[in-house]
């Protein structure tokens, strides 16, 4: 029973794992920001919960990713 049990487990966890590397889109866990596998931040992310669509990820709760701006130089 006790191998039945693990050998599940270890099904379970490999599929997440394969959901995870095909995701499209990763919700930061800290901060709540959507990525998308375009962004420079994606591969970098550790802690994350995979998404197929950005409208998947708002929708649980992500948010969009702020443009950056340029700086603005001061004049002196």
């Amino acid at each position: 029973m006790k191998k039945l049990i693990i050998m599940l487990a270890v099904m379970l966890f490999s599929q997440n794992l394969t959901f995870a590397q095909n995701a499209e889109i990763k919700k930061s866990a800290k901060s709540g920001i959507c990525y998308s596998a375009d962004s420079k931040s994606y591969k970098k992310l550790k802690d994350f919960t995979p998404y197929k669509t950005m409208d998947e990820c708002i929708a649980a709760g992500g948010k969009t990713q702020k443009a950056k701006t340029a700086s603005k130089k001061k004049a002196a």
